[in-house]
Formats: C-alpha cells, sequence, structure tokens
C-alpha cells in the first residue's frame, strides 16, 4: 500500500481523466473509484492537490454536486495530507455550493461545511495532543496585526487560523484572505460557523496566543459592529444584486450576535473582560420597553443562559461592580430583570388585554398554533380551570411552562430557520423573566453558602490545630492568616454580590408576590425571599435581611393593615425609591384588588377595632413562610425578631387563637361575638399553624446565647405594647407575648440563669396590670416558671446550688409587693405546691417562703 500511495498520482491520473469526459456514467464511476482510493489513505499529497483541482472543474460546470460533496468530506476526513491552499480549494468548493439554485445541494453543502471546519478544528487539537510534551517555542510578538504573524503556528493550527479569520472577514462584508474564489455569502452562515467552533473548540482558543488575539481583534469588534442599531443588513457581500438595506434590527443576525455572545461569556470571559462588558451592557440595553418584543425576548433568553451560572455572576462582581470607575454590571442586570418585569405589567404587550383567561386558550401548553383555533380549551364551564397567572392592576399575564429550573433551554435562541421574527405568546417573556430571578436567588444563595460553610469548618480546624500549643509551629500561625485573608475576600466579593442585587430582587419579587394568582408560583417567590433573607442575615446585612423580612410580613397581613413596625421599615426603604437604569422605582405596594380566595376574616389588633379584616389563602401561605424563617434561621434573624413576632402576634389575633396551658395557642372561644369567621380550610390548618408556632419556640433551645437575648427582647417589647392596649379597658388583651415568654422559659431551662431576670421581671410588671386576665395570665406563666425551675434536675442539683435556688424563689417574694388579691391567692397555690412537692429539700429557701407568708399576716391584720 505504501508503494501505491508513493506513485498515486498516477494511478490517480487516468480516474481524473475520466471525469474530464464530463459523460455522467463516467465521471460517477471515476469519482466512486477515486473515493475508494482515499478511504484506504493510498493518496498522496500531490494526488490530493489534482483531485481537488478536477472537482472545482466538476463544480464549476456543476456536475455531480452531491458526489462531489461527498468525495471532498471524504478526502479531509480519512487523513490529513491536504493543507494550505489546497484545504482552502477545497472549503471555498463547498461553499460555492452552498449557494447553488438547488435546495438539496444547499443544505447537504452547509452540512458538508459544518463538517469542514470541525475537522480543521479537530485537526489542531489533535496536533496539541501530539506535541503537548515538546518544549514550546516563545510566544510571537504580540501587536503584530498582520496577517502573516501565524509563522509561528504549527500546519493544522496555521489552516485553521486562517479559516477563522476569514470567517470573520466574510461576516464583516470584506474580501478572504486565504478562501480565495469565494463569490458569496450570507451573515447569517457566518454567524453561525463562528458560533460552533468557538463553542465546541474554546481550548484552541484558550491555548494560542494568536488564536485569542483573533478573538480580541476581530471577533469582538465584529459582534460589537453588528450590533450597532444602523448598520445596513445585506444579505450575501454581492453588492451588484444586493436589496434595499434594512434599518431596523433584524431577526436572523440579532439572534445569532446573541448566541455568539452567550458563547464569548461564557468560554472566554477571562479573556475579554473589557468586551464583556460592552456585550453586558447591551443585553442589558436589549430589554427596554422601547424595543421590539422578539428582541426582549431573545435578550431575556440570552441573561436566562448567564442567570444559571453563578460562578459567572461572582466573576462579573469581581471584575466590575467591585472596581472603581467600572459599569456596576451585576446591579445592572438585576436591576434591568426588575425594570423589565415592571414594563410587562405596566404596559401591556400586545394592546388587547384578555378580559378573561379564556382568550389566550392553550399558549399555556406552549403550542401557540393552536391558540387561534379553538379558544375555548379551558372546559365549558366559563374558565372553569384557571391558568397560573400574574395579575396586577388589570394586566393579566399567564405563567407558560418555559424550562426546568437551574436549565436555561432557550425557544427563540434556537429558531435557526426563521427569517421573520416569530410572534411572541403572551406571558412567555415574564415566565423567562420570572425563572432567571429564581435561578439567581438560587444559584448565588447556594454557592455563598456552600462556600461560607466550607469556609467556617476550614476556621474551625485550624484554630482547634492551633488550640495545641505544642505542634503549632510558625507555618500553622501563617497557613491561618492565609485562611483569613482568604476569608475577608471571599466576604467581600459575597457582600457585594448581594448588595449589588437586593434592591432590585427586592422590588421585582415583592410586585410577582402580590401580582401571583398561582398557588406554585407564590411558593417560589416567598422560597426566594426567605433564602435571600437567611443569607443576608448569615453575612450579617441588616438592611437587606430586614427588607426582605418586611416582604414575606406584609405578604402574610392584609393590605393596608396598619401595623407600625413594618411600616416604619417600609417607610426607610421607600423614602429610597431605587433609580434603575434611571427609571424611578418605586417599592410598589401591594393592590388591594388581587383575586384570592379569602380563608378568614377577624379582627384587627387595634385600640379600637374598626370592622374586619380579611387573610386570603396567599397570607397563609406568607405566614407559613414566616414560620420556616423563623424555624430554620432563627440564629440570623437578630433584631428583625421583632418584625416576625409582631406580625405573628397580629395573625395569631386575626385568626383568634388564644393561649392555653403552658403557653401553647388553641382556638378561642368565641367570647368577641362573631366578628371571626373561619373557611374549613383554615379550621384544618389551625392545628398544624399553632404546633408550627409552638415548635418555633421549642426550638430556642438551640439557639446561641445571643440570638436568645434578642428573642426575649422582642417578646418583652411586644408584650409591653400589648399592656399599652389593654390599659384603661377591660377588653380582650394579646396574651401572645406573655404565653410565648412562658414557652421559651421552659424549653431553657438548662440555662436559666441567663434569661430569668429579664423574664421573670417583665412578668412581674405584667402581674400589675389593672386588666384582670393580662394580670392573671402573667402569674400564670411566673408561678408555672418558678414551679418548673424547682422541678427541673439542675446541674449540679438545686441542693448543692444554693445561689441558683435563692435566684429561682426570689420572684415569689417580689409578689408580695403586689396589692391584687387575685395574685396573692396565685401566689399561695404556687407556695401549697411548693411545699406539697418539694418541701423536704427546700433548705436554705424556707425563710423565703415563711416570709411570703409572714407578708400575709401584716396585710390581712
Amino acid at each position: 500500500l505504501k508503494a501505491l500511495k508513493e506513485n498515486s498520482s498516477e494511478v490517480v491520473q487516468p480516474f481524473l481523466m475520466g471525469c474530464g469526459t464530463k459523460e455522467p456514467k463516467i465521471t460517477q464511476l471515476c469519482l466512486a473509484a477515486i473515493q475508494r482510493l482515499m478511504s484506504h489513505e493510498v493518496v498522496s499529497e500531490a494526488a490530493a492537490g489534482n483531485i481537488i483541482n478536477m472537482l472545482w472543474q466538476l463544480m464549476e460546470n456543476s456536475l455531480e454536486e452531491l458526489k462531489l460533496l461527498q468525495t471532498v468530506l471524504v478526502l479531509l476526513t480519512t487523513n490529513t495530507v491536504v493543507h494550505d491552499e489546497a484545504l482552502s480549494k477545497a472549503i471555498v468548493l463547498c461553499f460555492r455550493l452552498h449557494f447553488t439554485k438547488d435546495n438539496i445541494t444547499n443544505n447537504t453543502a452547509a452540512a458538508t461545511v459544518r463538517q469542514v471546519v470541525t475537522v480543521v478544528f479537530e485537526r489542531v487539537v489533535a496536533e496539541d495532543e501530539r506535541y503537548k510534551d515538546a518544549v514550546d517555542q516563545p510566544a510571537a510578538v504580540q501587536g503584530n496585526s498582520n496577517r502573516r504573524s501565524v509563522s509561528t503556528l504549527k500546519p493544522c493550527a496555521k489552516d485553521a487560523y486562517m479559516l477563522f479569520q476569514d470567517l470573520c472577514q466574510l461576516v464583516n462584508a470584506d474580501a478572504p484572505y486565504w478562501l480565495m474564489g469565494m463569490t458569496e455569502m450570507t451573515r447569517t452562515f457566518g454567524l453561525e460557523l463562528l458560533e460552533s467552533v468557538l463553542n465546541d473548540f474554546p481550548q484552541v482558543f484558550l491555548q494560542h496566543q494568536e488564536f485569542s488575539f483573533l478573538l480580541k481583534e476581530r471577533v469582538c469588534p465584529l459582534v460589537i459592529k453588528l450590533f450597532s442599531p444602523n448598520i445596513k443588513f445585506r444579505q450575501g457581500c454581492t453588492t451588484s444584486s444586493s436589496p434595499a438595506p434594512v434599518e431596523k434590527p433584524y431577526f436572523p443576525i440579532c439572534m445569532r450576535l446573541l448566541r455568539v455572545v452567550s458563547v464569548l461569556i461564557k468560554q472566554f470571559y477571562s479573556l475579554l473582560v473589557t468586551e464583556c462588558e460592552i456585550f453586558l451592557s447591551l443585553l442589558v440595553k436589549f430589554l427596554d420597553a422601547d424595543k421590539p418584543q422578539w428582541l426582549r425576548a431573545v435578550a431575556v433568553e440570552s441573561i436566562h443562559r448567564l442567570c444559571v451560572q453563578p460562578q459567572l455572576l461572582r466573576s462579573f462582581c469581581q471584575s466590575y461592580d467591585m472596581k472603581q470607575h467600572s459599569t456596576k454590571v451585576f446591579r445592572d442586570i438585576v436591576n434591568a430583570l426588575g425594570s423589565f418585569i415592571q414594563s410587562l405589567f405596566l404596559v401591556p404587550s400586545t394592546g388587547n388585554i384578555p378580559a378573561t383567561p379564556n382568550q389566550t386558550g392553550s399558549n399555556a401548553s406552549g403550542n401557540t398554533g393552536s391558540a387561534q383555533t379553538n379558544p375555548g380549551v379551558l372546559g365549558m364551564g366559563g374558565g372553569a380551570t384557571v391558568l397560573p397567572a400574574f395579575e396586577y392592576r388589570g394586566t393579566w399575564i399567564p405563567i407558560l411552562n418555559v424550562t426546568v429550573q437551574g436549565s436555561a433551554k432557550a425557544t427563540y435562541l434556537e429558531m435557526l430557520d426563521k427569517v421573520e421574527p416569530p410572534t411572541i405568546p403572551e406571558g412567555y417573556a415574564m415566565s423567562v423573566a420570572f425563572h432567571c430571578l429564581l435561578d439567581l436567588v438560587r444559584g448565588i444563595t447556594t454557592m455563598i453558602e456552600g462556600e461560607l460553610g466550607a469556609a467556617e469548618t476550614v476556621i474551625q480546624t485550624s484554630t482547634e490545630a492551633t488550640s495545641l500549643p505544642a505542634q503549632s509551629s510558625e507555618q500553622d500561625l501563617q497557613s491561618v492568616s492565609d485562611q483569613s485573608e482568604k476569608e475577608l475576600v471571599s466576604r467581600a466579593v459575597w457582600e457585594e454580590m448581594v448588595n449589588a442585587c437586593w434592591c432590585g430582587l427586592l422590588a421585582a419579587l415583592s410586585l410577582l408576590l402580590d401580582a401571583s394568582t398561582d398557588e406554585a408560583a407564590t411558593e417560589n417567590i416567598l422560597k426566594a425571599e426567605l433564602t435571600m433573607a437567611a443569607l443576608c442575615g448569615r453575612l450579617g446585612l441588616v438592611t437587606s435581611r430586614d427588607a426582605f423580612i418586611t416582604a414575606i410580613c406584609k405578604g402574610s397581613l392584609p393590605p393596608h393593615y396598619a401595623l407600625t413596625v413594618l411600616n416604619s421599615t417600609t417607610a426607610a426603604l421607600s423614602s429610597k425609591s431605587y433609580s434603575i437604569q434611571g427609571q424611578n422605582v418605586q417599592m410598589i405596594s401591594p393592590s388591594s384588588e388581587s383575586h384570592q380566595q379569602v380563608v378568614a376574616v377577624g379582627q384587627p389588633l387595634a385600640l379600637q377595632p374598626q370592622g374586619t379584616v380579611m387573610l386570603t389563602s396567599k397570607n397563609i401561605q406568607c405566614m407559613r413562610t414566616l414560620l420556616n424563617l423563623a424555624h430554620f434561621h432563627g440564629a440570623v434573624l437578630g433584631t428583625s425578631w421583632q418584625l416576625v413576632l409582631a406580625t405573628l402576634q397580629h395573625l395569631v389575633w386575626i385568626l383568634g387563637l388564644k393561649p392555653s396551658v403552658g403557653g401553647a395557642l388553641k382556638p378561642g372561644r368565641a367570647v368577641e361575638g362573631p366578628s371571626t369567621v373561619l373557611t374549613t380550610a383554615v379550621m384544618t390548618d389551625l392545628p398544624s399553624i399553632s404546633g408550627m408556632i409552638s415548635k418555633l419556640f421549642e426550638n430556642s433551645q438551640y439557639l446561641d446565647d445571643v440570638s436568645l437575648h434578642h428573642l426575649i427582647n422582642a417578646l418583652c417589647s411586644l408584650s409591653l405594647e400589648a399592656m399599652d392596649m389593654a390599659y384603661g379597658n377591660n377588653k380582650e388583651p394579646s396574651l401572645f407575648a406573655v404565653a410565648k415568654l412562658l414557652e421559651t422559659g421552659l424549653v431553657n431551662m438548662r440555662r436559666i440563669e441567663i434569661l430569668w431576670r429579664p423574664l421573670t421581671g417583665h412578668l412581674l410588671e405584667v402581674c400589675q396590670h389593672p386588666n384582670s386576665r393580662m394580670r392573671e395570665w402573667g402569674a400564670e406563666a411566673l408561678t408555672s416558671l418558678i414551679k418548673a425551675g424547682l422541678m427541673f434536675r439542675h446541674d449540679p442539683p438545686l441542693s448543692q446550688n444554693q445561689r441558683l435556688q435563692l435566684l429561682l424563689l426570689n420572684p415569689l417574694k417580689e409578689l408580695s409587693n403586689i396589692s391584687h388579691p387575685d395574685i396573692r391567692i396565685k401566689q399561695l397555690e404556687c407556695v401549697l405546691q411548693i411545699l406539697q412537692s418539694q418541701g423536704d429539700s427546700l433548705g436554705p429557701g424556707w425563710p423565703l417562703v415563711l416570709g411570703v407568708m409572714g407578708a400575709i399576716q401584716s396585710d390581712q391584720g
């Protein structure tokens, strides 16, 4: 075979002459024979060159076009003998066939071109593999943009370089350097080829300086130039037959450009930091309301592709938002999504708002085609099934199933066959933007929480290591300081990420929460707000944490509910209304006419309750989220316990839950008259809600001392408010705070010393309250705590710890200073119970107990 290869020029000659006859039958036989020879790899470089020249002649005479393409493909894929001029000629041949009149040939040629381009780059990868152990030559001097600067590249790489450079030239409508003989070319096809190369062979561009130079000097300027709107888009480079120039943005080009941009940002971000800044700002601009609907849809799809890559978002934040004079790119992306969502509500997308969800029949299932034919898909009962949707001030936007969580599957970025911009179904853009927000929050929080967790364990292990004095050498200490150094840097990035995005996120999420009519969507929004609040809490960012918590609290209460704690925080927030890209974005307050199912009616907790307030199923959903937040993230709530507990107290009151033994809440008897109306749905929920609230306070035993103090402080200040409200009237007071102080005390007996004084001090004040219900509960809570404290198996036991025993008994003595008889009766009952159960072990507590009895003597005479 080797000998055959050496003489292959002569062997091939007769077949070439056969093709020269241009007789169809003979030509077909000869081409088949040549293909057989190639597939056995017995074609030398010279022979290959001759073959290509012959194919060229056939092409010019437009004979056997499909066979030609097949032959080229076999020639280039079986071996690597075709280089340089010959290779470029073969490629041009395929390109020329792509622009014939025959449809089948065109499509086959397009596929062949794609395959050939891939082959050229695969050769580079293989070549790098072969030479990877060889010592690299010094890199070419940069700054020489002459196309001859490729002398340092190895043969395959050089071919690929020339090819890629010419693709850029062609897309730019310039003459190619290497692909001689091209007659016409379309931008769309060129962009597709560029995109596939960039996507499939990023390593070639990252490893070879010459190629990264092409990216910077050729591809990026090209993309930026094509994006500028005054470009006259022409089909093909032939000037003679060019149609009238198109002024407006052109769907096929824009969409392909966005695809190229997505790849550039994803694969080559590190090389193209400044260029990416321009691309990202462009993307953000494409969301503006004055852009065509399809452009906004494709832009939001492109942004979604970025939102599912938290590491990328993080590097945006590091490269732009944290630099002094740079655009705040990450912040702009989030804000743009927010104002995009707002604009969809404020300006109806088409002008014909469906009055009932009925008109947009099957859009929800995504098949826009049938939407016009069968408007009544939704069941004959006049819209019996309601589509999931957002509704705000009369604008109704359906939520479509666009993608699976965490993957950015685009629809319009994939429409490579469309020339006219497609019509976008209503709600599509909104649904993608909604997913962007959710994926963004999920990505950032998971990434930062993960890194935080890792950093915390590292710090723990390193401090444990350094606490062994004998072994800890200099370098150990060094590593710890390095660690904390690294920790500081990462912490700065995390904080910047949160600070950059929280305003935009909160504005968008609270608007969506208000507009959502779908339980699953509401659940997702609440989950996003909850994870953000928890993350801000962990990072110690108080303003943003409280803002997210306030949003959840406001969602739990009826609209315009007068709750001072919340209103003061929101007032602080809305006074600095955020400007997003120069547009003013107010924190939108809930619109009252939301179409939610009302599930409960109750009285507001106020001095003079006017009328009743209603709770909807969404309020209850928010309340559950609030409980989850307090339940799982109590340790990071700090001062915002005030917000959370105040909101819960009001909800409990509206739902008519009253404290019972041990401080748990039970549905109260309808003492206040028939004002509280609950649907059966809520009636069945009440036990579980009340259980969750109790569980929350039971969990306080796992909080650290500081968090526990925050919780106790919040409860005491709530209780003081309730006492103020109950002065001067004998109406039913709110006992939520007192009951919960009791619950918290009971579960924290093992560290009772640290909270005993604030706890009992406050309860003693409650015992002096003129309102008898209030007083009675104060005494109930106090005596229960004292009894439980004495019963509890402390370590060391009370008999050996006199100080603690006297501390526990002291409030009992203090009760003697209160003149209300009902309190004194409670006090004596308590003494009696203590004597019965622990009389024998009182020891040093006896004088105190006797003192209590003596005090009665002197009072009653």
